[in-house]
């Protein structure tokens, strides 16, 4: 599916909660910047890309960190049990400052029921386009 023009060159939030979809092992957490960009480039989208990754970094090998970091990603330093609530505050206030057309993504296993909702009511009432990406098939299809 190619980029509505209205979306093309919009800008582009990626969430990502690294506890429930961490970086393989095997990966180079350097590439994970390009990969997405490659991902969005492939399907039309070539605005500006901001990535947050959340997780508690203490528990994250420094490498890792230093990849992210390497490449703009964001990382947030939360604890396990606050990921989802941090994430969707800044996703709220994000949406504050960045008014449609933009694209967002939420890389997470628990969309349902903790974003659900909010994106629910956000895809009836706006003009954001919406990715959902998850290591695991979820139940509920937004």
């Amino acid at each position: 599916m190619q980029a509505k023009a209205e979306y093309a060159t919009a800008k582009i939030a990626v969430w990502w909660d690294m506890k429930d979809c961490p970086i393989p092992e095997d990966y180079d957490a350097s590439l994970i910047r390009q990969s997405l960009e490659g991902a969005f480039m492939e399907r039309g989208y070539s605005g500006p890309v901001s990535i947050t990754a959340y997780g508690d970094q203490t528990k994250t090998p420094g490498y890792i960190l230093e990849g992210l970091s390497y490449t703009g990603v964001s990382v947030a330093n939360t604890r396990s049990e606050s990921i989802k609530y941090v994430m969707h505050r800044d996703m709220v206030e994000w949406r504050g400052q960045n008014p449609p057309p933009a694209t967002m993504m939420i890389i997470s296993d628990e969309v349902q029921g903790v974003f659900d909702w909010d994106l629910l009511r956000l895809q009836q009432r706006t003009l954001y386009n919406l990715f959902l990406a998850y290591s695991v098939e979820p139940l509920l299809h937004i």
